[in-house]
């Protein structure tokens, strides 16, 4: 596998089981032979089956026969679609591949449906302790969440670079208030609704790409740092992979389809990539874990861990950033809006604690996900202060004046989440503030057939 020549999968999902992995049903039976029986079904498994490699290698949740109901009995195993016999040669493991899904996008990478043991004859090989799959599985999952994050920013941010190339080649109209029809049309990027559709891209994709950076610094901090500072990084970083995982998926699909707005009808054509990015990045919201699935972790789980010590590490780190802004006359404003932004969502997140406690879980977590979509809204609010701090530091130093383009478009940006996106929590506060839970009190039977 490291070499390339095998490849991995991640296999969760079943049939009756999607994101309630509790309901799993395939089975585990021991042997004396040192590996187990498998059998069962799997579905949406990406690269589950292809030629492209010798051997696809399945780290598999299976329940062990005999084992405890729900998540506490679900194990990892190693399932290969081939194993490799007494002389050393891969034979097959009685793994196959019963279905592909014919997909919107992500076209490159097929998405199978295993059987697994129709033979009885599918070997799998027990990871660490019985009953602990979850928590192996975790692991790799919260990275995983944040490489669909990081995969999202990546498409999106060729779609911006594709749109913003044809709008600064694209000739049409002119600008408002010339009348005179032998006046030569302009650029579409000369169009102030084409630099808002432009501003929210870049301001989605490089708000979101400091966010994943950010990760990754606190990933390095906790592999050489020790004690409470590796705690602490470590809790800054699980309160923080539902966003990185979120927000990109989600905004990068607004944003590519903004990027193929801006080049009007040839945007829907094949003649440039926009179309195809825009079907590709549809899965990354579903991708390890629906963005209801990030929204219920944060709110239900990261916020309210140790007893709220991931939060409250959450916001001193973007009061350190406010009170680095307020030394910059250009950034106070900003820093201020932040601030008031931040004040709500903790007003917002304790009074959401507070209904947990009197009304239960159903009620508590309705609105998770628009919970998420404030905290994520706030968070890039919070890396595009960081960039302005960067930005000012470097212009007060006398920065080039090659770099004087990269840093004014910096600052507009900055300027643009700030009056377009963070206002977007006044309404989102609204709504989580308010105790009617329609809902949850929303029968299905008051949905016409």
């Amino acid at each position: 596998m490291r070499a390339g020549e095998w490849q991995g999968t991640m296999a969760l999902t079943e049939p009756e089981a999607g994101s309630s992995l509790t309901d799993i049903t395939t089975m585990a039976v021991p042997t004396d032979e040192g590996y187990y029986r498998i059998k069962g079904q799997k579905i949406f498994i990406s690269a589950g089956d292809h030629d492209g490699v010798d051997n696809v290698v399945h780290l598999m949740l299976v329940k062990i026969e005999g084992a405890p109901a729900g998540v506490k009995g679900i194990s990892l195993f190693v399932v290969p679609k081939k194993r490799i016999d007494d002389n050393g040669n891969l034979v097959p493991n009685d793994v196959v591949a019963s279905g592909v899904y014919h997909k919107l996008g992500y076209r490159g990478c097929p998405i199978v449906q295993l059987s697994m043991g129709d033979k009885d004859d599918c070997r799998g090989w027990l990871v660490g302790e019985p009953h602990n799959g979850l928590k192996y599985m975790f692991q790799m999952m919260n990275e995983a969440r944040i490489g669909v994050g990081m995969g999202a920013i990546a498409m999106a941010t060729a779609a911006y670079y594709a749109s913003l190339d044809y709008t600064k080649s694209r000739t049409q109209g002119r600008k408002m208030g010339q009348k005179d029809p032998n006046l030569p049309p302009v650029p579409i990027i000369e169009h102030a609704d084409v630099k808002r559709m432009s501003l929210f891209q870049r301001a989605v994709i490089e708000g979101a790409l400091s966010l994943v950076m950010q990760c990754s610094k606190y990933v390095d901090f906790q592999k050489v740092l020790g004690g409470e500072d590796k705690e602490k990084y470590h809790l800054l970083l699980e309160i923080l992979t539902p966003i990185a995982k979120s927000y990109p998926s989600e905004m990068g699909n607004i944003s590519i389809s903004q990027g193929l707005q801006c080049l009007g009808g040839s945007g829907y054509c094949d003649d440039y990539p926009l179309e195809q990015y825009y079907r590709d990045c549809r899965i990354h919201p579903i991708h390890e874990g629906t963005t209801g699935i990030q929204g219920m972790d944060l709110l239900g789980r990261k916020v309210v861990v140790k007893n709220g010590q991931a939060f409250l590490l959450f916001i001193n780190e973007i009061e350190d950033t406010i009170g680095a802004a307020h030394k910059y006359n250009e950034l106070r404003g900003f820093a201020n809006d932040l601030n008031s932004t931040l004040t709500t969502l903790q007003d917002v997140t304790q009074h959401l604690i507070t209904i947990a406690q009197q009304q239960g879980p159903e009620i508590f977590l309705a609105d998770a996900t628009l919970y998420l979509e404030f905290f994520g809204i706030v968070t890039i609010a919070w890396q595009w202060l960081l960039q302005g701090v960067a930005v000012q530091r470097e212009l007060d130093n006398g920065a080039k004046k090659a770099d004087q383009n990269f840093y004014q478009g910096k600052m507009f940006t900055l300027r643009y989440f700030f009056a377009y996106e963070l206002p977007k929590t006044l309404g989102l506060a609204k709504r989580l503030l308010d105790d009617d839970r329609m809902t949850v009190e929303m029968r299905a039977e008051y949905f016409n057939d």
